[in-house]
C-alpha cells in the first residue's frame, strides 16, 4: 500500500496536470466537444466539477479518519484564470488536512468510497482523468 506521503504526491501530481489543462483551455473554455453525459462538457463544466470535487474527496477522507473536513465548495468560472485562482485557493484549503493524513488513517473505512487510502488515489485519479478530458473539451 501507498505511504501517505506517496497518495499526497499523486493528489498534487493530478493538481499539477489538472492546472495546466486548465491554462491550456482559455481559447476554447466554452467549446462543446459534442458526445453526450460528462464526454460533452465544456471545458468550464470540467472546473466547475472538478475544483468543489476537491473539497469533497477531502472532506470524505476526514469523515472516514474521524475529523472535520472542509467547507463546501462551489464555483463558476467566466475564465480559465477564473478557475486557476479557485483552485489554487481550495488546494490550500484542503492541505490544511490532508497534511494530517497518517500511516495509520489509510486503513480507515469510509461509509461508501472504501478507505482513506482508496479516497486518496481516487481524488488523484479524478483530477487526472478530468484534466485530459478538459484539454479534448478545450481543443488544447
Amino acid at each position: 500500500m501507498p505511504t501517505p506521503d506517496e497518495l499526497r504526491t499523486a493528489i498534487a501530481e493530478g493538481r499539477h496536470a489538472f492546472r495546466d489543462a486548465l491554462s491550456a483551455a482559455s481559447a476554447g473554455w466554452e467549446r462543446n466537444p459534442g458526445g453526450t453525459g460528462e464526454e460533452a462538457w465544456s471545458a468550464r463544466q470540467v472546473a466547475e466539477h472538478v475544483i468543489p470535487a476537491e473539497a469533497f474527496f477531502t472532506t470524505a477522507l476526514c469523515k472516514a479518519c474521524g475529523y472535520p473536513g472542509v467547507d463546501k465548495v462551489t464555483g463558476s468560472y467566466a475564465t480559465a484564470n477564473d478557475a486557476v485562482k479557485h483552485l489554487d485557493e481550495v488546494v490550500e484549503m484542503c492541505n490544511k488536512k490532508l497534511k494530517y493524513v497518517s500511516e495509520t488513517d489509510l486503513e480507515k473505512k469510509h461509509e461508501r468510497f472504501g478507505t482513506a487510502a482508496d479516497l486518496m488515489a481516487m481524488n488523484a485519479n479524478h483530477l487526472v482523468e478530468h484534466a485530459a478530458q478538459m484539454r479534448a473539451a478545450a481543443g488544447a
